[in-house]
């Protein structure tokens, strides 16, 4: 991987002592990978014999793949696997494609019931489930609302409250209306954006499809959110560091199993309206951007679950979302608060602290 540009937003991912940068940037919307002679450019990690790793481009981000193998060639075979599972998703629910389903759907759903993949529709269902776990802190039909924020943010004015009213009258999961493999909207205007779960989605199929071709260990990371298989030989945990946060000075690096970690906040992502930054994460109950939450990182059993719930956990208050995590068997989170002297402080699920044990 290349140099990456000044300016660009960082997760740092620490596997078994290497550390590993992974540009949060979106960079383009097919998987891109170099290439050798024999598939995807694979190398050893220094100092870590037959443990091997490749990156690329795609979903709109980063991808790093890391496998233990007996050898290069076993390693690229294994890390192959991932790739069409990642595009696939790609082609299907990419909002910036014309020709994706996700796409379709938006165009023509207010109007007419559109069939879809079973890919496409398991990611809306699981959709649907988070929207009425979190209360509708998660809802992929926010879409409107996003729309309303980027007019704002070239017009230099933050949206009428009537215009926000407007946009919110075709929000809500419960306007998704499923008719076996068709899908349509209740409402005209309804658009759906599935950026919040359809990474996490993703990379579960990706880590499926590469241990379904002999991994034992190894991860699959796209834009920082991870999912991690089996356990690094005569280490016993993985070393996961946190992306940083302004006003945190210390890492936060965590020693986790086999499970997935996702971290979502306005760390890396927002936007100006005039002289205002907003969040780039928009309650869907309210149709304003968050506010004082700059990171949530979630553990759970996988990787569509985290990506979903740390977005609802950035939306929620934090006794709301600490709460919630509390009653989900499996789940971990920790809150960062940003305070009114610009100061973080933070707050964990009554589990989190197990993985903050070796700093």
């Amino acid at each position: 991987m290349g140099a990456a540009t000044a300016g660009r937003a960082r997760v740092a991912a620490v596997m078994c002592g290497a550390i590993v940068l992974v540009a949060a940037l979106a960079t383009g919307l097919l998987v891109r990978g170099r290439r050798e002679a024999g598939g995807l450019e694979v190398w050893e990690i220094p100092g870590k014999p037959g443990r091997y790793e490749t990156n690329f481009s795609g979903l709109g981000t980063d991808v790093r793949l890391v496998a233990c193998a007996e050898g290069k060639g076993e390693a690229r075979r294994m890390m192959e696997a991932a790739v069409a599972p990642l595009r696939a998703v790609e082609d299907l629910m990419s909002t910036y494609d014309a020709d994706s389903e996700i796409s379709r759907l938006n165009r023509s759903g207010a109007e007419a019931a559109v069939e879809l993949s079973e890919p496409t529709l398991a990611v809306l269902r699981k959709s649907v489930e988070m929207a009425e776990l979190t209360g509708g802190a998660f809802d992929v039909t926010y879409a409107p609302l996003r729309a309303l924020w980027r007019r704002a943010q070239e017009d230099g004015l933050p949206p009428a409250q009537d215009a926000v009213a407007d946009a919110l009258a075709a929000v809500g999961q419960d306007k998704l209306l499923f008719d076996g493999q068709r899908v349509s909207f209740a409402a005209s205007g309804m658009e759906v954006d599935l950026g919040g779960i359809a990474k996490g989605y993703a990379i579960d199929q990706a880590a499926e499809a590469m241990m379904g071709a002999g991994v034992t260990a190894g991860l699959v990371d796209v834009g920082g959110d991870i999912r991690l298989i089996g356990v690094p030989e005569g280490k016993g945990l993985w070393r996961v560091q946190v992306r940083p946060v302004l006003g945190v000075p210390e890492d936060v690096i965590l020693t986790l199993p086999a499970c997935a970690v996702a971290t979502s906040g306005d760390y890396a992502r927002g936007f100006r309206v005039g002289e205002q930054w907003f969040s780039h994460i928009i309650d869907p109950r309210t149709g304003w951007p968050v506010e004082g939450v700059p990171s949530v990182t979630v553990v759970a059993p996988d990787a569509v679950t985290a990506d979903a719930l740390a977005t609802a956990l950035s939306v929620m208050s934090p006794d709301e979302g600490i709460s919630l995590v509390d009653s989900l068997a499996g789940m971990e989170c920790m809150i960062l608060l940003r305070l009114g002297d610009g100061a973080v402080s933070r707050r964990l699920s009554l589990g989190f602290d197990r993985f903050l044990g070796a700093q």
